[in-house]
């Protein structure tokens, strides 16, 4: 690339200090950008915070706990105290068993959504930890739920179970990785 005089217009030669022809000073030439640009690179400082990813993640811990009541107080506990299905649960003791086994782990997970909004929102080391946890037995759940239910009404349309383990599943699969190498993840929470 060729650069001319500010001045006079003429051609200068690479490392001269002035202008031969009319001796006007060159400007020095811009040093080369460095190889890790200030503006890609973050701090811990930056990824401090319940910010990014995380507002999804505190928005379902939020949310979950009342869909969970929501379903066990609409769904379940009518089964099993309305007096129309009373007769179809006393031949089929095993699909109550397993109405009462949802009711009770519903329980159980709002419990554990409670324990982990509070150490979400206070930003404890253990948070991760314990949601992974979560993810992971909440599948499980599911899961053994999901194949009960097909073996005890194994004519019956199973579409909303399945429909729960896949985003069960789909919720593992995306925030656990995401919990164990998060960088901001692991700015957050420290105490």
């Amino acid at each position: 690339m060729t650069t001319l005089c500010s001045t006079c217009a003429s051609e200068l030669p690479e490392g001269l200090p002035s202008c031969p022809r009319c001796e006007t000073a060159t400007a020095a030439p811009p040093p080369p950008a460095p190889l890790s640009s200030p503006l890609f690179t973050t701090t811990t400082e930056d990824l401090e915070g319940l910010s990014g990813w995380l507002i999804l993640v505190g928005l379902g811990l939020v949310v979950s706990p009342f869909v969970i009541l929501g379903t066990t107080l609409s769904v379940n506990l009518p089964f099993l105290s309305d007096s129309k299905y009373q007769a179809f649960l006393t031949g089929h003791p095993g699909v109550a068993a397993l109405i009462v086994f949802e009711v009770i782990t519903n329980i159980v997970f709002v419990i554990g959504l409670a324990a982990l909004n509070f150490l979400f929102f206070t930003k404890r080391r253990a948070f991760p930890t314990y949601m992974i946890l979560y993810l992971a037995a909440h599948f499980v759940v599911i899961f053994l739920d999901t194949i009960a239910a097909q073996a005890l009404l194994p004519t019956a349309s199973l579409t909303g179970a399945y429909k729960s383990l896949g985003q069960s599943l789909g919720g593992a699969l995306i925030w656990i990785p995401y919990f164990l190498v998060s960088r901001r993840v692991k700015a957050t929470f420290v105490k």
